[in-house]
């Protein structure tokens, strides 16, 4: 008798014409299983900075880790006539970052609206633990637990043309839009709070607090940053991919049949050249 698979519920049993058949949990089966698969051998290179690259169904999750470095930035300018906006004005600024963490998602290789940004005083180590903690920045723009993240860089600007699209082009974007826009008070006006004020609470160290002497600092020894005593979010790297996972609802395990049926379902529907929106 020829081997046999069939799944059942939750779990799958191999029928090779013995007395009993041989059953495991569906769960742990179909990881054993998505080991043995070539991965990794993809159509575009991994986006320079990437740390992590993690996949599951149409999701993709980048992490990516910026060096410290002497930043030119826009920041706006105390004598502005809008907080934020086409009528704000800003003055460049030469200000220091340490590590530079951003999570950036896709769904079907399009940016999420749920990028985050981090600091770190150290490269990344690992994935949990203090190798992997992720601490609060000092940037406006950057909006602390606002729309279902933790550090939420707004990203809306990107629409303006075409969403890039792929890894490459879509975490570039992100980079430029980060470091190449202005810097102003529009997380105080539409979330109620900037990761730069919320610095102001939780750090009693002028030095990241105030800009003007945040610069003054930055001019004089622009690896200071690496010893400000930074306020932790609570979260490292597993935490934060986990919770974009969940939030976009993709299960990290097909563990029933029904879940299995749907993905047959798609590929019925891609043979066809139907679209593929799920």
């Amino acid at each position: 008798m020829a081997e046999r698979i069939e799944i059942e519920d939750r779990r799958v049993g191999l029928l090779n014409g013995a007395a009993e058949a041989l059953w495991a949990p569906l769960k742990a089966w179909l990881q054993a299983v998505s080991g043995l698969c070539l991965q990794g051998l993809t159509k575009e290179p991994l986006p320079d900075r990437t740390l992590w690259h993690v996949v599951c169904g149409p999701v993709e999750v980048l992490i990516l880790q910026l060096e410290p470095a002497l930043r030119s930035i826009q920041w706006i300018a105390p004598d502005s006539p809008a907080p934020y906006g086409l009528e704000a004005t800003s003055l460049p600024r030469k200000l220091a970052t340490p590590y530079v963490i951003i999570k950036v998602p896709f769904r079907r290789r399009r940016v999420v609206h749920r990028v985050e940004v981090f600091y770190r005083n150290e490269p990344l180590r690992e994935v949990s633990g203090p190798g992997g903690e992720l601490f609060w920045p000092n940037l406006l723009n950057v909006s602390p637990n606002a729309h279902g993240c933790h550090s939420w860089f707004c990203t809306q600007f990107l629409d303006q043309a075409e969403k890039p699209y792929g890894l490459g082009g879509g975490s570039n974007a992100v980079v430029h839009h980060l470091w190449g826009g202005q810097f102003n008070f529009s997380s105080e006006a539409h979330e109620g709070k900037s990761a730069f004020s919320l610095a102001g609470e939780m750090l009693a160290d002028e030095r990241v607090t105030n800009v003007d002497r945040w610069e003054a600092e930055s001019d004089r020894d622009p690896r200071f940053v690496l010893s400000v005593n930074w306020a932790s979010t609570g979260l490292d790297v597993e935490k934060l991919v986990l919770a974009e996972f969940a939030a976009q609802g993709v299960p990290l395990v097909p563990d029933s049949v029904s879940a299995l049926a749907h993905h047959v379902l798609r590929l019925q529907r891609q043979s066809a050249g139907e679209p593929d929106e799920s």
